[in-house]
């Protein structure tokens, strides 16, 4: 049975995390397998109350229900099961059963995320209506909701809302910073770290990928700044955010576990999607950045792109239709795209037995 439980593992640790951090490891005890995060291996910024840790770690244990169906193991399941260790995010139990028709299963290793611009052209109605139904399909989701947008103009605001995170973090010294840490230059080095943003999977011109060299250092991009770079770039990412057929909004009630469910709908939507051969990309800069700003825990910001994010934000929250006690807390761009020019590694798998 331990094979098999690592087997099931290893699909679950497929799931996406903010630049592939990859927050997660387990403690395996005989049938039972417990989950802890490592949220200090995030985004200090991004991940606001370590939610961005929780919304992967959803994602991480839907891999792993779909998996243990597919290989024939029933999984009882615990969530936050120890008060004294809010770390550890699930508990699950695997005992032997008949394998499921699983179909999302051999989905979950072919999942990436793609950068790239899709087709504008509109999906189909029985793709519409797949992913439509993802949210009810999954079971025990709390406090999740799911706004999928179709109009070109509306899709065209978003993408202008969202691609304000890239002006304010390129504007913002310590985000600047934060930024340039977490990519991976060269190909040797992301299969040696097996973590982090890969340059080849944000899909650059080559003329881009040479200047972001340069633009690393602080110094240089404030005086491209001054002549209008962040600006230039958003208008570029806003563009390409808004080359899709549709977005799917994820809305989330204001608490902490709610992002865990978030993330289990977010991982079952894209999977859903590339098994119908559509691609995705997960688009989280805005919300996190006023989630931080709501809270009044935005040192970080000046009081211009306060306003900024602020402005952006609402745009999203409108299109979504937000209700007062939710936040649009992840936008997940889908639509039919080319092959990713790469994909990011994956560690191996990190247990200990109890």
């Amino acid at each position: 049975m331990e094979e098999d439980i690592k087997n099931i593992l290893e699909a679950g640790i497929q799931a996406p995390s903010g630049s592939n951090s990859q927050p997660w490891k387990f403690k395996i005890n005989g049938n039972q397998v417990d989950i802890f995060a490592l949220p200090e291996k995030d985004h200090p910024i991004l991940n606001f109350r370590n939610r961005g840790t929780l919304f992967a770690h959803g994602a991480l244990f839907e891999n792993i229900l779909i998996a243990a169906d597919a290989l024939g193991y029933k999984s009882e399941c615990t969530l936050f099961p120890d008060q004294e260790n809010k770390n550890c995010t699930a508990r699950i139990t695997f005992s032997k059963a008949d394998p499921k028709n699983q179909s999302l299963f051999s989905f979950i290793s072919k999942r990436s995320t793609n950068r790239k611009p899709y087709k504008k052209e509109a999906l189909s109605d029985t793709e519409k209506n797949v992913l439509a139904r993802c949210a009810a399909e999954i079971s025990n989701l709390s406090g999740v909701r799911l706004k999928m947008i179709e109009d070109k103009n509306k899709l065209e605001e978003l993408g202008r809302a969202l691609s304000k995170a890239e002006q304010v973090i390129f504007e913002n010294k310590l985000l600047h910073k934060l930024f340039f840490e977490e990519i991976v230059w060269t190909e040797d080095k992301e299969k040696a770290k097996k973590s982090g943003l890969y340059l080849k999977t944000m899909e650059l011109k080559p003329s881009q990928q040479f200047a972001l060299r340069f633009f690393r250092y602080w110094p240089i991009i404030s005086i491209f700044n001054w002549l209008g770079l962040s600006k230039s770039i958003a208008r570029e990412n806003a563009a390409s955010y808004s080359s899709t057929a549709l977005m799917a909004i994820i809305l989330v009630e204001n608490r902490d576990e709610a992002f865990f469910d978030a993330g289990r709908l977010g991982e079952y939507i894209w999977l859903t999607a590339v098994g119908i051969g559509l691609s995705g990309h997960l688009l989280t800069g805005v919300p996190f950045f006023w989630q931080r700003i709501k809270s009044d825990e935005a040192k970080e910001f000046s009081l211009k792109h306060i306003a900024i994010i602020k402005e952006a934000y609402a745009s999203i929250a409108s299109i979504a239709e937000a209700k007062d006690n939710e936040i649009a807390s992840f936008v997940l761009r889908i639509g039919h795209g080319e092959t990713p020019t790469a994909r990011s590694s994956r560690r191996s798998l990190q247990y200990s037995n109890s």
